[in-house]
């Protein structure tokens, strides 16, 4: 390889790269095959190797290239798929023995926009069964592991598409995120994550988990990647990161965001929404039911969608996964509905939250990557079971479809990442990736410029 590629290399810094002729698409799509395969036995990020298929997408790169003719600023950059999303003549697995000799006869839309975009999709990574679960543990594959320390969740469901990211294997995957499953992985590795807003990235070809609450979109290495990302994988245009003309106003909704948080995480969080800019307190006073009719819409929906295969091969599930499906049995359709109502109730009280303010700011996830083996989580005041702690600033988000970002904001002293979730209005994406870029690029010269914090900030 040439000298100017380093591991964990951006989407952005590859792209010029191979503009200027320092990089080629071919060696760089080797090398992160290579790394690939060498850090699987350690990570387990993937399910299925695409070699053929990634070599040939990235000759046609390099001769686009070497036309000075690439197909726009994707070009060559190598991708990892989470194995819900179908690609033709490759495998669907959805991590579980109920699909695993399934093979997709089409592409998905995200596919397809990728490919038009030159895009080089390496493999199909690992995830919790179905994308029904917060830790990436329960998988027929085996649990995919954090590359910041293989004993810790890597997150999930997207567990592998944020290892992959975080190992510097390439710059950019595709995940999926129905109660967090884009921003929980990428908090928990220390990585970028974006949801855009619900719709704005087609679920086409994405095996569903809930129809109302799924959305597709990237993890990466950067904000400007995220961006690259999502113009690549829909209709969103991506203007150039640059300085905003003001300090940002920060909305911070105490109740519910900072309850249960582990100490080091606070900190963390605190910091970097003072550098962000000025804190306004906002309310969302329904907050606090939000998780719960979040949860009951999707199990609902997942049953749903499962009822056959529960009742034909409910053995072939991992347990812990087919027990959830199971005890959605129990969801009346008297709650279903009052559950969408309360979810038109947050969407109201999430704009009006967002008025007066630029961004919402709180903690992607209230704690570090817990061990893999873990139940329950100790926090500032006490413990509380891992997967509502997982899930508990994510999914809100999910349940009104607001745009909303997992950015790194620094580690823990033990060098486990924590993240900051920023939430947007609706269709405010652009915004959202300029308040992130100003974010990252603020904590990057906190750390030159030596201020006091913690490890990573």
């Amino acid at each position: 390889m040439p000298d100017a590629l380093t591991p964990g290399m951006s989407a952005a810094a590859l792209v010029r790269g191979y503009r200027s002729g320092a990089l080629s698409p071919v060696e760089v799509a080797d090398h992160a095959l290579e790394l690939a395969r060498a850090v699987q036995p350690r990570l387990n990020a993937f399910i299925t190797f695409l070699d053929e298929d990634a070599r040939t997408a990235a000759r046609a790169s390099e001769q686009r290239y070497r036309r000075e003719q690439p197909l726009g600023p994707f070009d060559g950059v190598p991708v990892a798929m989470k194995d819900l999303v179908h690609m033709a003549g490759v495998r669907t697995t959805a991590a579980s023995k109920v699909l695993a000799d399934y093979i997709a006869t089409e592409d998905a839309e995200v596919v397809r926009r990728l490919r038009a975009g030159g895009a080089v999709i390496l493999g199909k990574t690992n995830l919790h069964e179905f994308a029904y679960g917060p830790t990436g543990v329960l998988s027929s594959f085996g649990s995919c592991r954090n590359p910041r320390d293989v004993g810790r969740m890597a997150g999930g469901s997207s567990s592998g598409s944020a290892a992959a990211v975080a190992a510097g294997v390439c710059p950019v995957a595709v995940g999926s995120d129905t109660g967090g499953s884009i921003r929980i992985p990428a908090a928990l590795c220390g990585v970028v994550g974006l949801k855009p807003t619900y719709g704005r990235v087609s679920t086409s070809g994405v095996l569903p988990l809930s129809w109302s609450l799924d959305h597709v979109g990237p993890i990466t290495a950067t904000v400007e990647d995220a961006g690259l990302a999502l113009a690549a994988m829909s209709d969103f245009t991506w203007p150039s990161p640059g300085p905003l003309d003001r300090p940002l106003r920060v909305g911070v909704c105490r109740d519910h965001f900072f309850e249960h948080l582990d100490a080091a995480v606070r900190e963390c969080v605190e910091r970097g929404i003072r550098l962000l800019g000025e804190p306004r307190e906002v309310r969302m006073p329904s907050i606090r039911l939000s998780a719960a009719a979040q949860s009951l819409i999707l199990a609902s929906e997942a049953r749903a969608f499962h009822q056959r295969w529960l009742a034909e091969r409910g053995d072939d599930y991992e347990p812990g996964v087919r027990n959830r499906l199971e005890a959605a049995l129990e969801v009346r359709g008297v709650d279903y509905v009052q559950a969408a109502r309360l979810r038109r109730v947050m969407v109201d009280e999430m704009r009006a939250a967002l008025e007066g303010v630029d961004v919402l700011a709180m903690p992607a996830v209230p704690v570090p990557a817990p061990p893999l083996s873990a139940t329950d989580v100790a926090v500032e005041d006490g413990s509380i079971n891992v997967l509502s702690a997982l899930l508990q600033n994510t999914s809100p988000v999910n349940f009104t479809g607001f745009p909303a970002i997992s950015v790194p904001c620094g580690e823990t002293d033990s060098g486990l990442p924590v993240g900051l979730q920023l939430v947007a209005r609706p269709w405010q994406e652009a915004h959202l990736l300029a308040a992130s870029w100003r974010l990252e690029q603020l904590l990057g010269a906190s750390r030159m410029n030596g201020i006091p914090g913690r490890r990573g900030q």
